[in-house]
C-alpha cells in the first residue's frame, strides 16, 4: 500500500483511501441489499406489484440520484465532502424502516422514500470519489480507484446473500418452527402454538437500516474532515464557483458523458430485475441466489487491484475500451447459454470487465477538470449515468413482462454501442 503514501494531507493519502474504501463497501452492501435484494422481491411478492410497477418505483431512486449528483458534487466542493458522506447513509436509516409500514395501495409513499434514498446516494458517491482524487497523485489514481472497487464489489457480493438470508431465516423461524412444534408437541402445542403471521420479507429492511447506521458511524469515525478546496487553495477559487468554467470542463469529455449514459441505460434495464429473473427462471431460494453471486463477486474483488492498475500502465482510454468490450461479450455469452453455471461464469467475466473499466473511467474524468470543480464534474458524469438508468429501469421492467430475456438483449446491445463509442471517440489524455 506504499503507492498511496505520498499525500499532501496531514492524515496521509493511504489512510484516506482506506477509510473511503471501507465506507464505500458498507454503503454498497446496504444499497445492494435494498435495491437488488429487498425491494424487487418485497414489491412483487408481498405487495403484489407487477415487475413493470416495481421497476418504475425503483426508477424514482435512480432519477433522484442521477439528477442530484451534480448539485451535491458542487456542494461537496464548497462545504467539504465528509458532511455529505455521513448525511447520505443517515437518510436511508429512516426510509428503510418506514418502508415496512406502507400499504400496497400507497404506492406513492414507496416512490417518496426511494426519492429520499436517491438523494442520500447522490450526496455520498460524488464526494467519496472526489475525495480519492483530491489526495492521490495523478499517476496513481487508477490504482487508488481499484482499491475502492474491492470493497464496492464485496458489498455487491454480500448484499443479496445477506438480504436473502434475513428473509429466509425469518420465514423459517416464524412459520416452520411453530408448525413443527405444533406437529410434534401433542394436543396442547397444536392448540396453542401457531405460525406467526408476519411477512418475512420485511426482515431485510431492519438489516438495511442497521447497515446504513453502521456506514454513517464508520464515516464519522474514519473519514478525515479535509477542508473544502476553496479554503485550502483560495487563489484557485477566488471568484467563487464559475459555471462557465464547469461547462468548459465537461466539454473536455463529451464522449465519456455519452458513454456513461449509454452504458447505464443498458445496466438500468437489468439491475432491478436480476434477482426476480433468477427466482423465476431457475426456481431457487433467495439464499441460493445470494450464494450463486458470491463466488464470482469475491473473485472479482480479489482481482480488482491488479486489473485496476491497467489504466495507469496502458492508458485510461484503452483500459476503458477493454473493460467495456469484455462486459459486452460476456453478457452476450450469458444470454446464449442461460443456466446457473453460465450465470456464474458470465457474471464473473462481466465483473472483470467492470473492474478494468471503472477505475480508469473515474481517473479519466477526475483528470479532465480543475481540482476545485472535481466533485461537480464527477457529479455531472453521475447524472449522465443516472439519466441512462432512469430510462432503462422502467423499460427493462416493461420488457421483462413481455419476455424475460428482452431486457438482457437490450442491455447487451447497448453495451456494444458503448464499446463502439469508447473505441472511436474516447481519446487518451495528454499530460500538461
Amino acid at each position: 500500500m506504499n503507492i498511496l503514501s505520498n499525500a499532501n494531507e496531514p492524515s496521509g493519502s493511504h489512510k484516506v483511501v482506506l477509510a473511503i474504501a471501507l465506507v464505500a463497501g458498507l454503503a454498497e452492501l446496504s444499497y445492494a441489499v435494498m435495491n437488488v435484494s429487498a425491494m424487487p422481491v418485497y414489491l412483487t411478492r408481498s405487495m403484489g406489484y407487477t415487475t413493470g410497477s416495481m421497476t418504475a418505483i425503483g426508477a424514482a431512486f435512480l432519477l433522484c440520484e442521477g439528477l442530484a449528483k451534480g448539485p451535491f458534487g458542487i456542494l461537496g466542493d464548497r462545504i467539504g465532502r465528509k458532511r455529505l458522506i455521513i448525511a447520505g447513509p443517515l437518510i436511508s436509516v429512516i426510509t428503510s424502516l418506514l418502508t415496512i409500514f406502507i400499504h400496497p395501495s400507497q404506492w406513492y409513499f414507496f416512490v417518496m422514500l426511494r426519492v429520499l434514498d436517491g438523494l442520500g446516494a447522490a450526496a455520498l458517491w460524488p464526494s467519496a470519489l472526489a475525495m480519492i482524487a483530491d489526495v492521490i497523485e495523478e499517476d496513481k489514481r487508477s490504482q487508488a480507484m481499484s482499491l475502492f472497487n474491492v470493497t464496492y464489489m464485496i458489498g455487491i457480493a454480500l448484499g443479496p446473500l445477506l438480504g436473502g438470508a434475513a428473509n429466509d431465516l425469518t420465514a423459517f423461524f416464524t412459520q416452520q418452527v411453530p408448525e413443527q412444534i405444533a406437529l410434534h408437541g401433542g394436543k396442547f402445542a397444536a392448540s396453542h402454538v401457531q405460525p406467526l403471521h408476519l411477512d418475512p420479507r420485511q426482515a431485510s429492511f431492519y438489516v438495511i437500516s442497521v447497515l446504513f447506521l453502521i456506514t454513517a458511524l464508520v464515516a464519522a469515525w474514519r473519514i478525515p474532515d479535509i477542508k473544502p478546496h476553496h479554503e485550502r487553495h483560495p487563489l484557485d477559487l477566488e471568484n467563487g464557483f464559475n459555471f462557465r468554467s464547469l461547462v468548459q470542463s465537461l466539454k473536455k469529455a463529451p464522449a465519456m458523458l455519452l458513454m456513461s449514459f449509454v452504458t447505464f441505460f443498458g445496466v438500468g434495464m437489468v439491475m432491478l430485475i436480476i434477482k426476480v429473473y433468477a427466482l423465476d427462471e431457475f426456481k431457487i431460494t433467495e439464499v441460493q441466489f445470494g450464494a450463486l453471486l458470491l463466488p464470482p463477486c469475491l473473485v472479482i474483488a480479489l482481482a480488482s487491484i491488479p486489473l485496476g492498475t491497467l489504466g495507469d500502465k496502458i492508458g485510461r482510454a484503452k483500459a476503458v475500451r477493454i473493460g467495456i468490450g469484455v462486459c459486452a461479450l460476456s453478457l452476450w455469452g450469458l444470454i446464449l447459454t442461460s443456466n446457473p453455471i453460465a450465470l456464474i461464469i458470465g457474471g464473473s467475466m462481466i465483473g472483470v470487465g467492470f473492474v478494468i473499466a471503472f477505475p480508469a473511467w473515474m481517473a479519466y474524468i477526475s483528470s479532465s477538470c480543475e481540482p476545485g470543480q472535481r466533485g461537480a464534474v464527477m457529479g455531472a458524469v453521475g447524472t449522465a449515468q443516472g439519466a441512462g438508468a432512469i430510462i432503462g429501469a422502467p423499460l427493462g421492467g416493461f420488457l421483462y413482462d413481455q419476455w424475460h430475456l428482452l431486457p438482457f438483449l437490450g442491455c447487451a446491445s447497448l453495451l456494444i454501442i458503448a464499446w463502439l463509442i469508447a473505441m472511436f471517440y474516447v481519446r487518451e489524455q495528454t499530460s500538461t
